[in-house]
């Protein structure tokens, strides 16, 4: 039989003919398509996201991995794809999907790393965004210190440090002209952060580059004298209830990558999404103070379509919605206007389009 082959499986909240209906149409799609299409898991869903099931099963959103969506903190669509993409630092055409599967989280990582600095901030850590940058660091002693005290910690939240390292204007190919690869390859990443040499105005244009994500680490480090992993776990994931995780490390320092190497399960970044839609709020417990999402959803810089603002981007046609986003397809997704987040997970590399975006727009507009 052609289940022996391959499969599509339904697990849905409905009864009746219209769950008959659904599973002659998985038949007829299999008949059509063969046994190419990776196996699907729809585990919740509802009549009306229908299009976004036909969407994900045609291939439109090409490799995603995951899509769950929550509204009014309850879960209200789940859906799984195998296919091919990246575990850890090994490429795979089979990797592990699932809510509770450990996912690439790429830059996604980063959005994290900049909430330890809200969280300093309301703890008394920090003053404010506006801190100069070296006043946390006076060993700095090079002939640039007195140029480079203008760079402000918002700056570096907001990718504008005045260092030319655009890791959206360069190659994505492995070498020393790319500037991810630069600080990857690094031995001494504080040293490599401070040491940069100043080209810009700091705060006057947008370079995106992973090396302010590590500046934030730096910081970090700085301000609670332990590693900033180890802040991560005790201000996040321990209140969170993530125990599930893993960090991939930079190959020169063998550091954590702060702004690439977070792993963690699609259930597990959306208790991060909620905690956000909430307001800095989980199980009753205050994070992150209430004011810094307002912050969040407004764009100082504009890049691919979307804006960027402090670490997170606001993404276009989705009206209020601010993001995590990492390359690949990883997005956290938090709309207030509907109550509502959406993670999805993917292995959509090197593509000019953004296919598994449309999907989340499909979903947030059936929302």
């Amino acid at each position: 039989m052609l289940s022996a082959f391959c499969s599509i499986t339904t697990v849905i909240e409905q009864k009746g003919s219209e769950m008959k209906l659904r599973k002659a149409g998985a038949i007829i799609l299999l008949l059509i398509t063969g046994c190419d299409q990776p196996d699907i898991e729809v585990v919740q869903s509802q009549a009306k996201f229908a299009p976004v099931e036909q969407r994900v099963e045609s291939g439109k959103a090409n490799n995603i991995h995951s899509l769950i969506a929550w509204q009014n903190d309850k879960t209200v669509f789940e859906l799984h794809r195998q296919g091919g993409g990246t575990v850890g630092d090994q490429k795979t055409s089979n990797v592990p999907v699932g809510a509770n599967k450990l996912h690439n989280l790429h830059s996604v990582t980063k959005s994290f790393v900049a909430t330890l600095i809200f969280i300093a901030i309301d703890e008394g850590k920090l003053a404010d965004l506006d801190v100069p940058v070296l006043s946390l660091f006076p060993e700095y002693k090079q002939h640039d210190r007195v140029d480079k005290m203008a760079i402000t910690v918002r700056d570096v939240m907001n990718m504008s440090t005045g260092y030319a390292l655009d890791e959206l204007a360069t190659s994505v190919r492995r070498g020393s002209g790319n500037s991810f690869y630069r600080h990857y390859m690094a031995k001494d990443l504080q040293a490599m952060f401070l040491g940069t040499e100043l080209v810009f105005e700091p705060g006057s244009r947008f370079a995106y580059s992973g090396l302010s994500t590590v500046g934030l680490s730096k910081i970090i480090e700085r301000l609670y004298g332990k590693p900033f992993a180890k802040v991560m776990r005790e201000k996040l994931f321990e209140p969170l209830g993530i125990e599930n995780y893993r960090w991939l490390t930079q190959h020169g320092s063998n550091e954590p990558g702060a702004d690439w190497g977070l792993m963690l399960s699609p259930l597990d970044m959306g208790k991060f999404g909620l905690m956000w839609l909430n307001r800095g709020q989980f199980n009753q417990q205050q994070l992150v103070a209430p004011h810094w999402f307002d912050e969040l959803k407004s764009s100082r810089f504009f890049s691919y379509s979307m804006g960027y603002h402090l670490h997170f981007w606001q993404i276009s046609q989705i009206g209020g919605a601010v993001a995590a986003v990492g390359i690949g397809e990883q997005y956290i997704v938090m709309l207030p206007n509907e109550q509502a987040v959406i993670v999805a997970t993917g292995g959509n590399y090197d593509m000019p389009s953004s296919p598994s975006l449309d999907t989340v727009r499909l979903l947030a507009s059936l929302l």
